[in-house]
């Protein structure tokens, strides 16, 4: 038997908590909480083990998806599964759910979860490079390179410097999924991150235009961590004479840079593919 939501009115402070948590990053890191958007994506989050505070559901969406095929749509399905873990479940009225989404096509479901980092530690124990971005701001490329570094077999991504949040709504779409499995670090000085994973066993490599050594040049199976900068200006003077040594992805002489995701994932696979090598 399908669960039933209970109705949730509009101007319930639940729902207030719900629009600040999908439009603020502030509001995220204070209730150390984020949003999952779509039942492919709750999906993906229950599979990893993610725990489900909450969960809305639109009463339109609901009511059609037991029109369609009762207790074995796919829709009722994905809820009854959070309900079974435990989250708690709220009916919206037609449209609110639109107005909190930032998506251009609802799905008809936000589900509130936890934030789920880790330690620098932790990651640098990993087998796998270390992705770290710094100060990457647009969350489709942040999303796009948590889950390129899943595909290529990274350890972890630390989010430093001034990088958008890790678990804004368009990040976690971005990511499909990875940043849902993928070990998380947060952290705003990347003096630290550098420092540290330095003293953790990890080579520093940092990724730049021009003057590095080509990823196929380099002994890259080995503990790296890998810096990727901000889609602006890169990667600063100052980071770069941190670390241990930098890398340049050959293009056309046409092309000025790559965009920092294309760049990232370059490198991760060229990783990949000596370690499968190897």
């Amino acid at each position: 038997m399908a669960v039933e939501p209970t109705p949730l009115s509009a101007n319930n402070q639940r729902l207030a908590t719900l629009r600040r948590l999908t439009g603020r990053r502030k509001a995220r890191l204070e209730a150390g909480q984020f949003v999952i958007e779509g039942p492919v994506a709750l999906t993906e989050a229950l599979s990893a083990g993610i725990t489900i505070d909450e969960l809305y559901v639109d009463a339109r969406t609901w009511a059609e998806a037991f029109t369609r095929a009762a207790d074995d749509d796919p829709f009722i399905v994905t809820v009854d599964l959070a309900a079974s873990a435990g989250a708690s479940v709220w009916s919206l009225s037609e449209g609110v759910l639109d107005s909190i989404s930032d998506t251009v096509t609802p799905q008809g479901l936000l589900a509130v979860a936890p934030r789920r980092t880790t330690s620098l530690e932790q990651i640098a124990q990993a087998s796998g490079p270390v992705l770290v971005l710094v100060d990457v701001a647009d969350p489709g490329n942040a999303g796009t390179l948590v889950r390129a570094a899943e595909a290529f077999g990274a350890a972890g991504v630390v989010f430093a410097g001034t990088s958008t949040d890790a678990f804004g709504p368009k990040a976690v779409r971005a990511a499909a999924g990875s940043l849902l499995r993928l070990p998380i670090v947060e952290e705003p000085d990347t003096t630290v991150v550098i420092d540290r994973l330095r003293e953790l066993g990890r080579t520093t490599l940092a990724t730049v235009v021009s003057g590095g050594a080509a990823p196929e040049s380099i002994d890259l199976t080995g503990p790296l961590a890998v810096l990727v900068g901000s889609e602006a200006h890169g990667l600063s003077p100052v980071i770069i004479e941190q670390c241990d040594r930098n890398v340049t992805i050959p293009v056309a002489l046409s092309v000025e840079s790559l965009n920092v995701s294309v760049a990232g994932a370059v490198v991760l696979f060229e990783a990949s593919r000596q370690r499968r090598s190897a």
